[in-house]
């Protein structure tokens, strides 16, 4: 059965990056997530992953998991198209990604409430001299005027509020709709006491109503929630029409690259300068520095009073190492890593730094250790000439990087040192 039948739903996909064609005109699937489609949902895995590998649930749970704090850290990812992105202008698309923001933020802080003021005669609350001056009338005490009843103010939480119904009844839409595809378990909302709709109110509305109240309050939660909300109405109807949605990445290398940022730590910015950029000269003597090649992690490792210098490059690779070598990284990517080792060795001296530890960091199968050794490539032809094969437990470090939790710096300094 084909994946994605429909044909205009292949050229959205296509147009959006998520389906591209190989040299011989098949569509290959570029998207790592989960989507709606077609009444079904999908689950993606990262190509690291095998649907042999245990179950597809638990690990589509821990890549959205990973997913989730990427784009949290990250907001100016490389995306095409940010699916990630609550706020993205493909609202046609993204209504997954408002549904995990909708959520969690009813997880963080429950219901929007909206108090409403009233006056009570002879009340607890705080006294409103100037009405209770205009309204009612003193009796006389030795010459003065004595106040017998007065008027408060009282602030109660309006049950029935408008807005405040809406947004129950879109957070169950939500978690009802989208909430397993996302990680998150049942949501039980009846103790609210906020009722729901019978029935959604016509889009139009919940438009006008939302819009009057993004006008009216000035909280911090109005101004986070409130164009959440019409977003939301936005996005679901236009899911609806399109009948597609999206949460995930085309780029999940870069995913791979931060998951092993987190791993090793990493001081690109105060390298990068030393990485030289190519000069452009014209035969009329005009020069112009152009963009330059970037290291994936560059950082410092310690041993004892000792400090080394590390480089690493990640790689979101299939690797298979001799004797059947397959999926490597090209001959460009291991002279590049030399380059770099050549372009830094002068400061790493000046900087007092040891010696210098040059690496492609790939994924690997789940082991107890986590990080290892597994070889390495040679290419003669400049004084540096090995770059080392490191693995990666690609569970194990997106679980890590999901939930924010460092490595063990001492194995991590330990397998380095040691390859």
């Amino acid at each position: 059965m084909e994946l994605f039948p429909d044909p205009e739903m292949r050229r959205t996909l296509i147009q959006n990056g998520v389906l591209t064609p190989d040299k011989n005109g098949a569509l290959r699937v570029r998207f790592v997530g989960v989507a709606v489609a077609g009444g079904c949902s999908i689950q993606i895995l990262p190509k690291i992953f095998s649907a042999s590998q245990g179950s597809v649930t638990s690990t589509m749970r821990q890549v959205v998991r990973a997913l989730r704090r990427y784009a949290r850290w990250q907001p100016q990812h490389r995306d095409e198209a940010p699916f990630l992105d609550p706020m993205a202008a493909h609202t046609e698309l993204n209504a997954l990604a408002l549904a995990d923001w909708l959520i969690r933020d009813y997880h963080n802080v429950g219901i929007y409430r909206r108090l409403r003021e009233r006056e009570v005669f002879g009340g607890n609350g705080q006294v409103n001299w100037r009405r209770t001056i205009e309204r009612t009338v003193p009796v006389l005490s030795s010459g003065r005027p004595v106040y017998v009843e007065t008027i408060s103010r009282s602030a109660t939480r309006d049950h029935d509020y408008f807005v405040s119904r809406l947004h129950r009844q879109i957070v169950e839409t939500a978690a009802r709709t989208f909430g397993h595809l996302l990680g998150f378990g049942p949501l039980n909302l009846d103790h609210e006491p906020y009722e729901p709709f019978g029935e959604m109110p016509a889009l139009s509305l919940c438009q006008v109503r939302v819009r009057q109240e993004m006008q009216d309050a000035f909280s911090d939660r109005a101004m986070q929630l409130l164009p959440m909300l019409l977003a939301w109405l936005v996005a679901i109807d236009k899911a609806e029409n399109a009948d597609l949605a999206l949460y995930g990445t085309n780029a999940f290398y870069d995913v791979w690259e931060k998951v092993c940022a987190q791993a090793l730590g990493n001081e690109r910015d105060q390298w990068q300068g030393y990485i030289p950029r190519p000069t452009w000269c014209s035969t009329e003597g005009h020069e112009q520095a152009a963009d330059t090649f970037q290291p994936d992690i560059v950082t410092r490792i310690k041993d004892g009073a000792v400090e080394h210098l590390v480089i690493a490059d990640a790689k979101y690779y299939r690797l298979s190492m001799p004797p059947y070598l397959q999926g490597q990284p090209g001959v460009n990517d291991v002279a590049k890593q030399l380059w770099y080792e050549r372009c830094l060795v002068g400061a790493a001296r000046d900087r007092g730094l040891s010696r210098i530890y040059n690496f492609f960091v790939v994924p690997g199968p789940e082991r107890e250790e986590g990080f290892w050794w597994d070889g390495q490539v040679d290419l003669p032809g400049l004084p540096e000439t090995t770059v080392k094969v490191m693995r990666l437990s690609a569970l194990q470090a997106l679980v890590r990087y999901g939930d924010g939790v460092p490595h063990d710096a001492g194995h991590i300094r330990a397998v380095v040192m040691a390859a």
